[in-house]
């Protein structure tokens, strides 16, 4: 499905586990080419250098391949791939990295008796003034296949929490609606309407949801991305990612049946909705594929997503 490329990110990562210093000799000797393609292995034990070489943070583009357990309320219980995008600044001197969240994916749930799959989008443009999260560095070593990684970075949507890890998401509109507007980042889990359209949380395009022509569903989301990984060279970082991502339905819209004109759902519609919304989760002892590649300056999170095979593989 990813091609080549990006299945060479799962070889590559085990090959440099393996090319350890401690564990070369004359019959396993770690090498690669120019163009961070394996012959043989990696070169460990070099000197490398993530940042953008004049002593400021190195800017990567980052892809995990998550491998996504779904059930969607006992009516599919099933194994899926996913994707996530961003950007990651490394600022190895203060031991931080920026991240950039570009893209996310809700994968698509095929329920019995549906000629297509449920599935709900986020509207384009939405990652464009999405903020990013500053997080921890995690870094052992100077040299080629040391460990590099950094903490979960968080990113909430449309809600407003004290501890955003922890704290459990909200789900009523009618008494847990931020009393300040969301105003404030950090405060006792509450709503507020963060795409600024007039519904509360962030508004998804929904399709195909069975029973009932729902055509936006309002949700709350927390996604979370960590990574454990090392680096290959200069311009490629490689290794695992742990995940999580949890969305919960709060509202709707509806076309009603021989009607043309959208309406809110109401409390019963949202149930529906609700209902069938699926329950993601990290396949156990599972983790993501986890690449990174150098990028400069210029790109965004709009050059990194149309670039994503030039950058990956497809």
């Amino acid at each position: 499905m990813f091609g080549a490329k990006a299945c060479l990110a799962v070889a590559l990562a085990m090959a440099t586990y393996m090319c350890e210093p401690e564990k070369e000799n004359d019959e396993n000797k770690c090498q690669s080419s120019s163009n961070n393609q394996p012959d043989g292995g990696l070169q460990c034990g070099v000197d490398y250098d993530v940042s953008d070489h004049n002593g400021g943070p190195g800017r990567f583009a980052g892809k995990v391949i998550q491998y996504v357990h779904i059930n969607a309320a006992g009516l599919v219980e099933t194994d899926a791939i996913s994707e996530l995008l961003f950007i990651a600044e490394y600022d190895v001197p203060n031991l931080s990295v920026r991240v950039q969240l570009c893209r996310l994916e809700i994968p698509a749930v095929q329920v019995p008796g549906q000629p297509e799959p449920t599935s709900f989008q986020f509207l384009g443009g939405f990652f464009d003034n999405l903020g990013a999260v500053d997080v921890a560095m995690h870094k052992e070593g100077t040299t080629t296949c040391s460990r590099l990684g950094f903490d979960p970075a968080i990113t909430l949507f449309g809600v407003r929490l004290t501890d955003e890890f922890n704290d459990q998401l909200p789900i009523d509109v009618a008494t847990q609606s931020c009393p300040d507007g969301g105003a404030n980042p950090t405060q006792p889990a509450c709503i507020y309407d963060m795409d600024a359209d007039g519904m509360p949380g962030v508004t998804l395009i929904a399709s195909n949801l069975p029973g009932i022509d729902v055509k936006e569903a309002y949700m709350v989301i927390r996604s979370w991305t960590g990574t454990d990984a090392i680096v290959a060279s200069d311009d490629l970082i490689l290794g695992q990612a742990n995940w999580g991502l949890e969305q919960l339905v709060i509202g709707c819209s509806i076309i009603p049946m021989g009607q043309t004109v959208m309406r809110v759902c109401n409390n019963d519609e949202r149930d529906v909705a609700r209902n069938v919304n699926p329950v993601l989760g990290q396949v156990t002892n599972k983790p993501g594929d986890y690449m990174g590649v150098r990028i400069t300056v210029d790109y965004d999170c709009d050059r990194v997503i149309a670039e994503e095979d030039e950058l990956f593989g497809r």
